[in-house]
Order: structure tokens, then C-alpha cells, then sequence
């Protein structure tokens, strides 16, 4: 099974990020790209889809800052049809079909009950790439969005963008980032002076321009 790498611009914006300690990448698929740019930082990495799981293992395996999860997120703890074609759960946007056709049942927690088993008290960056899944990932982290310094998501289409802006814009600094991503910087954990610095890379780079 194959996908599509991280774009290099989404890279670059990675790159410019500082002091990042504890690292999330939800739809992790065989990507390490993160741990490569930040080895020394505390990776957690989710990808429910068995195939892509088991190739990610083999490249994190041993490595004790890092912690593999062979399920997804979402907003309730449940097992969930998966449709490996699509990489997605059968309620994410990307497929909004009630009666899709799924021949994997897969298991999803919510951010919040990883959090409490987990013990974590910050979140550094947290990544989503679940095709059309991240609004449903953000619905079980309500109560940790003050701990989530940046926040990159890819959205799909106005109407389900419009969607997270509103859940996340009270708390973060929202700019698109193209190909459908946005970034998000938490106002409190992330200085102004820096959230300028930060937006003026997005704009110079023309980065809001990509389609």
C-alpha cells in the first residue's frame, strides 16, 4: 500500500519550530520524518491501518523515545470500520457515506483518555493526517487544547475547516499553511513575538498560496 510523503514545504515549517519535547503524529502511516528532524524529542505515533503499522514499528523499534500506537483517534474509544483503500474510518469527511463498505473493524481512542493513561501534561506539536478524521480527533481533546503548544491539520473542504477554526480559534493562532493544511499556535504557550515571527515565514514563503 502506498501514500503520498509529507510535503517538503510542511517540513520547513516544522523546522522553524523550537524547544519541541513532545512530539504527536496522528496518521502517522510509515512517516518518520519528525523523528529524523527532532531524534532526541518524545515521539507518540497512531496508524491503525495494519499494513502501514507494522513497517512504521520496524523503523522505531528500540527506541525508547518513541511509542508506537496501533490504533487511531477519534472522539469516543470504540472499534470503527476501516477502509484501507481510502487510509480512513468509514465517519471521516473524506468519505461521508453511511453505507460505505469497510472489511476492517479497527480500535480508536480518544486524545483525552491517551492523555489520562499516559500521564502526558504537554503537548508540543500534534500533527493530524487521518483523511477528514482530525475534526473527531479535536472533539476528544477538548480539555487539553491549553496544553497543545502548535496544532497542523489538514482539513476537507470550507464547510468542515470552518468547523475546526471555530473549535480551536478562541485558543490558537490559525494560518493555512496550503494543500489543505492549516497551522495553529496557541496563544498562551506561544509568544507573540514569535507567532510573528512564525506567520511572517508562512506569508514570505507564500506558503498560503499552495493549491
Amino acid at each position: 500500500m502506498t501514500h503520498a510523503p509529507i510535503p517538503t514545504q510542511e517540513l520547513e515549517v516544522f523546522k522553524q519550530l523550537k524547544e519541541l519535547n513532545v512530539i504527536f503524529d496522528v496518521g502517522a502511516r510509515v512517516d518518520t520524518d519528525y523523528l529524523d528532524i527532532w531524534p532526541n524529542a518524545e515521539h507518540h505515533l497512531f496508524e491503525p491501518n495494519p499494513e502501514f503499522f507494522d513497517e512504521l514499528y520496524k523503523k522505531v523499534e528500540g527506541k525508547s523515545n518513541v511509542h508506537a500506537n496501533k490504533y487511531g483517534l477519534g472522539d469516543k474509544n470504540q472499534v470503527m470500520g476501516y477502509i484501507s483503500g481510502l487510509q480512513s474510518f468509514v465517519a471521516s469527511e473524506a468519505i461521508n457515506n453511511p453505507y460505505a463498505i469497510s472489511h476492517l473493524l479497527l480500535p480508536m481512542k480518544t486524545l483525552d483518555t491517551y492523555l489520562l493513561e499516559t500521564g502526558i501534561r504537554q503537548i508540543d506539536f500534534l500533527k493530524m493526517d487521518t483523511e477528514g478524521y482530525e475534526l473527531k480527533i479535536l472533539l476528544g481533546a477538548t480539555n487539553w487544547f491549553h496544553i497543545i503548544k502548535y496544532i497542523q491539520y489538514e482539513h476537507w473542504g470550507i464547510h468542515n475547516n470552518k468547523m475546526i477554526i471555530g473549535l480551536l480559534q478562541d485558543d490558537f493562532e490559525i494560518h493555512n499553511i496550503g494543500y489543505r493544511n492549516m497551522f495553529c499556535m496557541n496563544k498562551k504557550l506561544v509568544t507573540e513575538e514569535e507567532r510573528i515571527r512564525l506567520a511572517t515565514y508562512i506569508v514570505e514563503n507564500k506558503l498560503c498560496q499552495l493549491m
